[in-house]
């Protein structure tokens, strides 16, 4: 496994010369690190952070080895015990049922090469889940696309199909230690990615200074 950092680099310029150049990306910095030995990284594989005015929710995805590397999509959905013919999925920033008529089956991640280890940031900001406590979940899953014509609808039947769903966090309850198992990957390299962003010089003529206050 490799892990990636990534930082901003600015190369040395005022404020002043901003006004009169723009940003352009150059290509990334890249530092390798081997290990002289198989390292791990360890992490839980649900974390619920704050309380349910502000909650925090994470989880990682594991993909059984059977399904390593293929292209499928990862769907995160939320359903009530009160409702549970209903479905709601998101993307990670909206909500929508699961056959909305505008964006039906929508996933959190699509289209992707599934990875073995993939996180969902269910709630990435603090989000006020107080109303649906004992009665609303979070699934997780994930579905495979069998060749490049099928769409994320085919993907999310594969999931039905195959079952390859399941509750992550009832709305209320604590993610307990012994059924939060933890994940450790083995590592023998790390990449240190730095995105570094230039400045273009403006051509003569463009991008003139604009008066701070309109001329009298």
């Amino acid at each position: 496994m490799k892990s990636f950092i990534r930082h901003l680099l600015l190369f040395g310029t005022s404020t002043a010369c901003l006004l009169g150049a723009s940003l352009s990306q150059a290509d990334d910095i890249v530092k390798t690190t081997e290990f002289s030995k198989p390292g791990q990284y360890c992490f839980d594989q649900t974390s619920l952070r704050g309380k349910l005015d502000k909650t925090i929710l994470e989880h990682h995805l594991i993909i059984p080895p059977e399904d390593h590397f293929k292209t499928g999509d990862v769907f995160v959905g939320f359903r009530r015990s009160s409702q549970p013919d209903a479905l709601w999925l998101t993307d990670g920033f909206q909500w929508r049922a699961y056959d909305d008529n505008e964006l039906p089956y929508m996933p959190f991640k699509g289209d992707i090469k599934l990875e073995p280890v993939i996180k969902a940031e269910v709630f990435h900001t603090p989000k006020d889940v107080t109303e649906y406590a004992g009665d609303g979940e979070i699934w997780v899953g994930y579905g495979v696309r069998q060749d490049e014509t099928e769409t994320r609808e085919d993907s999310f039947q594969d999931m039905i199909n195959n079952q390859r769903y399941y509750r992550v966090w009832r709305i209320g309850d604590l993610v307990v230690d012994g059924l939060n198992p933890e994940i450790c990957l083995t590592t023998t390299k790390m990449e240190e990615r730095i995105l570094v962003i230039g400045i273009s010089p403006i051509k003569e003529g463009e991008g003139e200074p604009v008066p701070a206050v309109p001329e009298q």
